[in-house]
């Protein structure tokens, strides 16, 4: 039996992606992963130049109070609001804060209370079940090791984990 167009038979039997199939996976990863946000896709800041400005400020003073000498992210703050999430009124301003902190990163200590308070933030504007999957959710895909736009630590060079090869708590 002929083995499916998008399957190639490997010496010992098994199937494995084709290189056409497996090309493909790699251009919707490159794809999804290099989709960063270049400005701020949420209201009013999407079209507020002096709300973005106001808000990049907020973040900014954020991020000294929590580096303190150290020098600020790279890049200049950018919140997309909910990433993964659909912006809703109960919790897309939640999603800014956490965006605010995930942009400054820091320790494994830090993001940890982060995730914390943006579950407990979603939960009192929605519900409990709702505020406990965001967490979930930003706890498995915010991981700094993930070279995404939302990780822990989006404002500064991916560099695949925490400062200093910290472990998670």
């Amino acid at each position: 039996m002929k083995p499916p167009s998008w399957s190639r038979r490997r010496f010992d039997g098994e199937s494995r992606p084709g290189p056409r199939r497996r090309l493909h996976g790699l251009a919707l990863l490159g794809t999804v992963l290099a989709c960063a946000p270049a400005r701020h896709t949420v209201e009013p800041y999407r079209s507020d130049p002096d709300e973005a400005r106001a808000l990049e400020a907020r973040a900014e003073e954020s991020c000294r109070q929590t580096r303190g000498t150290a020098a600020l992210p790279e890049k200049t703050f950018v919140t997309d609001g909910c990433s993964a999430w659909p912006d809703a009124e109960g919790y897309v301003a939640c999603c800014v804060e956490h965006d605010i902190l995930y942009w400054c990163g820091g320790s494994a200590a830090q993001r940890l209370a982060a995730d914390d308070d943006f579950g407990r933030c979603v939960a009192e504007g929605t519900s409990g079940f709702l505020g406990s999957s965001m967490r979930l959710g930003v706890r498995l895909g915010g991981h700094p090791i993930f070279p995404t736009h939302y990780r822990w630590g989006y404002g500064d060079a991916y560099r695949a984990g925490y400062p200093d090869d910290e472990a998670d708590p």
